[in-house]
């Protein structure tokens, strides 16, 4: 017993000992006690035996004193009118550049999950970025600055990593390097698409350099593409992936179509490139990468040519009724009906077409052309809701009389996609919008929405609804509107018996409604509750 005694004591004493070594050595390195937990380590120190004669030495010993150093240095700047802190970062970058082993950094640092909070706070500073930068052209391999180089182009910064190699080593990185500068593009007069080019073409020589070498990787299919126009009329052209992103689809429709698109129109000779290209990419059909389907390419193709040639032909702004028969055919085509919207905003909003065209007794011609794009293509029913929020906010110079009734128009498109199942994105905007709009539109909405609805009805609409007849029961009870509302609310009332409510307000279609919580609930509760109001205060003698 003795022995193992002796035995574990001598363990436990050399384990003491090899730790009291490490503290020392620690406090032997230079300026050890400036460091943040010195004080820990030297409690640490004392507690596990270290002789505190040894530990004064060591420390002062170790002393530089490097921080007054560089105080003094500073001072000797400022007083040679230089700058002391472009000094010292100068001097900083150059001993890391000097000394900077990757393999060590990687081993030290990659081990554990998530991005550490020190490289966060570099991220924010230029100096930091810029060192990032230079070091991962030197070290191209290795996975610290790779990472880094990621997480710098998640936090915005992609215009600055244009000219960085290895930001084409990951498809998002180099993504956004080039989106970034086709994005700014779009915004620039002449003067300033001359400034801007400088960062598309360090883009576009990176894209260049990488499909000579053949690695602009698709990070999603974990394969390589060569992605140019002409590489779509080859026998084995590239997937339709890289085509199909809305942000381009935009882009190239607009530049086509929208006489004041800020990127400028495309010239007449690239048009035809370009409306083959929309084509092939709206159009074609492909399985696992593997093109399936070109029978719709040219029919499509010719679709995008026609519309083009017709409003090409039309001055924006003037009447449309002798081409409606055109542009009705240019709908039945999914990607033609979207550059006809594209088309649409712009006459609406930037020509005098409402001002000069619009009569009271008439729904405007574009109004029916988007309503009937709504019908065709229900996925593009959120792109023609937001087309007819922007309608609606827009400021034109009507008379206030003329204005509402053209406002009510639009409220009827927006009514007519509820009928199309699109109900919930409009009523929470009309809900949200209704303490600022004029009563009378408030009214016309409640009262041609019950007309058109039947239960059983989603907790959603009757919450919605409810708040909305709230607002304006006073007006209610004085219009032909208080024999729908009242209808309506007996209906939910005698609904309330089940307390699962489930389905969506039923509509003359047989489409799910876009909304999602039609399950029971405290709130299902209280739309219960505000319908109850309302029938109150309608119940109440008129004033």
């Amino acid at each position: 017993m003795a022995t193992r005694n002796n035995a574990g004591g001598n363990s436990e004493t050399s384990g003491v000992s090899s730790n009291v070594d490490m503290m020392m050595q620690s406090f032997q390195a230079p300026d050890s006690i400036l460091e943040p937990k010195i004080f820990e380590t030297i409690a640490a120190f004392i507690k596990e035996g270290g002789q505190p004669l040894l530990l004064v030495n060591a420390l002062s010993n170790s002393y530089v004193g490097m921080p007054e150093m560089c105080n003094l240095m500073s001072g000797w700047a400022r007083d040679f009118d230089l700058d002391p802190v472009e000094i010292m970062q100068e001097v900083l970058k150059e001993q890391l550049m000097e000394r900077f082993d990757p393999e060590s950094v990687d081993k030290d640092f990659m081990t554990g999950s998530g991005t550490p909070d020190w490289l966060l706070v570099m991220i924010q500073h230029p100096f930091w970025r810029s060192v990032i930068y230079e070091l991962s052209e030197k070290h191209q391999k290795c996975a610290l600055l790779n990472f880094a180089i990621q997480r710098i182009s998640d936090a915005g910064y992609q215009g600055e990593i244009a000219s960085v190699a290895t930001a084409s080593t990951f498809v998002n990185v180099f993504s956004g390097v080039l989106l970034d500068s086709l994005d700014k593009l779009r915004e620039e007069d002449d003067v300033g698409l001359l400034d801007r080019l400088p960062d598309l073409v360090a883009a576009t020589r990176i894209y260049s350099e990488d499909v000579i070498g053949g690695s602009i990787f698709d990070g999603s299919k974990c394969n390589f593409r060569y992605t140019s126009i002409p590489a779509y009329t080859s026998e084995n052209p590239p997937s339709t992936y890289f085509l199909r992103d809305p942000d381009f689809f935009e882009i190239m429709l607009s530049s086509i179509f929208v006489p004041s698109f800020k990127g400028g129109m495309v010239k007449q000779d690239h048009k035809e490139k370009y409306l083959w290209l929309m084509a092939y990419a709206a159009s074609v059909h492909e399985e696992n990468d593997m093109i399936t389907d070109k029978s719709e390419v040219q029919p499509t193709y010719e679709a995008l040519s026609a519309l083009e040639d017709t409003l090409s032909k039309r001055t924006a702004g003037t009447d449309l009724t002798p081409i409606l028969g055109n542009l009705l055919v240019a709908i039945e085509t999914p990607v033609a009906s979207m550059a006809l919207l594209y088309w649409i905003q712009f006459v609406i909003k930037e020509t005098s077409y409402i001002e000069t065209y619009f009569r009271s007794h008439e729904v405007p011609v574009p109004l029916l052309l988007i309503e009937e794009m709504a019908y065709k293509h229900p996925l593009q029913q959120a792109a023609v809701f937001a087309t007819l929020v922007d309608f609606f906010e827009a400021p034109l110079e009507l008379n206030p009389e003329i204005m509402m009734t053209y406002r009510k128009s639009i409220l009827d498109r927006m009514i007519y996609l509820m009928q199309l199942n699109y109900v919930m994105p409009v009523l929470d905007y009309i809900q949200l919008r209704a303490r600022k709009m004029d009563q009378s539109l408030s009214m016309h909405f409640v009262k041609k929405v019950l007309e058109m609805v039947r239960g059983p009805y989603s907790r959603k609409f009757i919450e919605g609804m409810g708040q909305m007849t709230q607002e304006i029961v006073e007006v209610i009870k004085k219009t032909d509107a208080e024999p729908i509302v009242r209808a309506w609310i007996d209906e939910v009332v005698a609904q309330s018996s089940d307390l699962e409510i489930q389905t969506p307000p039923a509509l003359p279609t047989s489409a799910t409604s876009h909304e999602s919580g039609t399950g029971p609930s405290s709130s299902g509760d209280s739309g219960l509750a505000t319908i109850q109001e309302v029938k109150r205060r309608l119940d109440e003698p008129r004033r």
